[in-house]
């Protein structure tokens, strides 16, 4: 089933703040900035301490990525290639965080949320632009 122009819209919407503010600002920045109370809360994987020691840091380098790709399929719903990589970045967080999770407890949070957007993105993929034939 396709998306409406209007759940379309409100889903790129909540990918550009998914991308910019919860993974670039709150995940990505705040810990570098010293500020690691959100991503302590959110991230029980990784935990939060300034200075941030090398797993820390890749973690918060990896949502900078997502992030970037989060929102830019917001910014350009109707491009296919994006969609699909931010759905991947979706169920790359989800094994992710379950691989490194000491409980699957401590993994629900990205199972039910990442997990739902990336199935949403891939059962409902934007129509694309008209491939011109020569």
């Amino acid at each position: 089933r396709r998306k409406t122009k209007a759940s379309m819209a409100v889903f790129a919407l909540i990918l550009v703040a998914w991308g910019i503010v919860l993974d670039l600002l709150l995940l990505f920045a705040l810990p570098f900035a010293g500020q690691c109370g959100v991503m302590g809360e959110l991230i029980k994987m990784a935990g939060c301490d300034a200075p941030l020691d090398k797993f820390q840091t890749l973690t918060c380098w990896l949502f900078a990525i997502c992030g970037c790709v989060r929102a830019l399929a917001g910014f350009y719903p109707t491009e296919k290639g994006v969609w699909y990589a931010a759905a991947s970045t979706f169920f790359l967080e989800v094994a992710l965080t379950i691989h490194l999770s000491a409980t699957l407890n401590d993994a629900a949070g990205a199972i039910g949320l990442c997990g739902s957007a990336g199935v949403y993105m891939m059962l409902a993929p934007p129509a694309g632009k008209p491939v011109k034939r020569a």
